[in-house]
């Protein structure tokens, strides 16, 4: 009956998510902090994200479904993420990589897959600027939002982000028409600076009586790469700029 219950819950979105904080909103987008975690993953390479899709989330949804070595059901999450690693043209195959977050009660030893398609990737923590868009998220459409999303994030002169790859975000299951959100995701990444002022940062320790009192050294990160990936950029031409 549980079972039966989460099911249809699933089916409708109500499904344990992905957890973030919100650090900050800037012009029409937000930087959030996603925590480490470990998502069950499989890839493609295709020259367009809606050929890859149905097949990619099949194999995933038949792991959580029961194909797996226990043979156990895991709960589904959202969103669902796809990490999208552009080719160097428009011709050219991309490689996209489908990513289900593994519930929190199976966080620490996810049931292992018998299919060699599938692997777990443990997702270090990190920061992404990001913004909701509706609809369907066809390739046209995650073309245009990454465009869009990208000068927004260039008019605040937002340093240290990844525009060489990102992330696509989709909450919904496919029969919910109306009010569906979907996302692109950029990394904002440190600079090399940061990196070392991180790595070499030290912890203060000052005696006051039979207390310690522990202070931090703050690390700020300098400003990096800002360029949008010429992969992006060709496929951008190519189906934004026929319109």
């Amino acid at each position: 009956m549980a079972s039966i219950i989460k099911g249809i819950k699933a089916a409708f979105g109500d499904v344990e998510m992905t957890p973030y904080k919100v650090l900050v909103e800037r012009g029409g987008y937000e930087e959030r902090r996603y925590p480490a975690k470990k998502w069950v993953c499989t890839s493609s390479k295709g020259t367009e994200y809606n050929e890859l899709v149905s097949p990619m989330f099949r194999k995933l949804f038949n792991y959580i479904s029961g194909r797996n070595e226990p043979n156990i059901r895991i709960d589904m999450t959202s969103p669902v993420t796809t990490f999208v690693e552009p080719g160097p043209g428009p011709t050219c195959q991309s490689t996209f990589t489908m990513g289900f977050l593994i519930p929190e009660e199976h966080q620490e030893d996810p049931p292992p897959s018998g299919d060699n398609t599938i692997f777990f990737e443990s997702r270090p923590e990190m920061v992404v600027l990001t913004r909701r868009f509706g609809g369907y998220a066809s390739d046209e459409a995650i073309i245009k939002e990454a465009k869009e999303l990208a000068e927004e994030i260039q008019a605040q002169n937002e340093p240290g982000v990844n525009y060489e790859q990102y992330y696509i975000a989709g909450y919904d299951p496919p029969f919910k028409l109306f009010g569906r959100r979907n996302e692109i995701w950029f990394v904002k990444t440190p600079s090399q600076d940061a990196n070392e002022a991180d790595s070499s940062e030290q912890m203060e320790i000052m005696s006051i009586g039979s207390k310690d009192v522990i202070k931090n050294g703050a690390v700020v990160a300098d400003s990096v790469q800002n360029k949008v990936e010429e992969a992006l950029g060709h496929q951008i031409d190519e189906k934004i700029g026929e319109e």
